[in-house]
């Protein structure tokens, strides 16, 4: 318990140079987990097993939520409670004699010989409280995931979607406007800049957004 409290100490004050929070603290993640986050993200008391987990600027998630496998979270994102992200397709084996894992050797044969693929979660995407995202899903940049839905498949960029299983209600913009903020890819805005845009009104937010130095990207610390 010492060594874990020095532990978390340490890295919550590395994490707070990037103004980045994880509420779990580094000693609950294991020794092959990875996390590489950009400044600015806020992590709750949340379950992370992950070899290889990127997050963006700006996003957070909230307490109870699972991350598992491989998995990439872009910017501005904001992820509910309970979510769960990864969740694998076939954690148990259906087309053996039995789906138990009874057996320590058995359970370490499957998963050596499982493939599990990655998550992919884009910029500005919404997660209603506990959705659950299965393993291998791409959910696109600016989509909404309602409360409690169970998404099997890819989302495109800014759908709707919700249901068990998630299907697609409406797209939050025309396809010309979806379009366009997918060309200037705002995220990539410095956020001092975003700051001084009207944001209730995504076509004037646009125009401004092209009057800007294509030099001027935003650049955020990785820890």
């Amino acid at each position: 318990l010492m060594i874990s409290a020095i532990t978390n100490y340490y890295w919550s004050k590395k994490l707070a140079q990037y103004s980045c929070k994880f509420a779990s603290g580094i000693s609950t993640l294991s020794q092959l987990s990875r996390m590489i986050l950009e400044e600015h993200v806020r992590l709750g008391r949340i379950i992370v097993k992950s070899n290889g987990l990127k997050i963006g600027a700006f996003t957070y998630v909230r307490s109870g939520s699972e991350i598992y496998g491989a998995c990439e979270i872009g910017r501005f994102c904001s992820i509910g409670q309970n979510v769960i992200i990864g969740l694998e397709k076939n954690k148990h084996p259906t087309h053996w004699l039995s789906t138990s894992f009874f057996s320590n050797s058995h359970e370490n044969f499957y998963v050596e010989n499982s493939q599990f693929e990655p998550n992919i979660i884009g910029n500005d995407c919404w997660i209603g409280r506990d959705a659950v995202i299965m393993s291998g899903v791409t959910v696109g940049d600016g989509a909404i995931i309602g409360a409690r839905a169970v998404v099997t498949s890819n989302i495109p960029p800014f759908a709707i979607y919700a249901g068990v299983p998630a299907k697609l209600i409406r797209y939050r913009f025309s396809d010309e406007l979806i379009q366009r903020i997918l060309s200037i890819k705002w995220w990539n805005t410095p956020v001092a800049y975003l700051h001084d845009l009207k944001v209730d009104s995504p076509e004037l937010c646009l125009e401004e957004l092209t009057k800007l130095d294509a030099e001027k990207l935003a650049i955020y610390k990785k820890s």
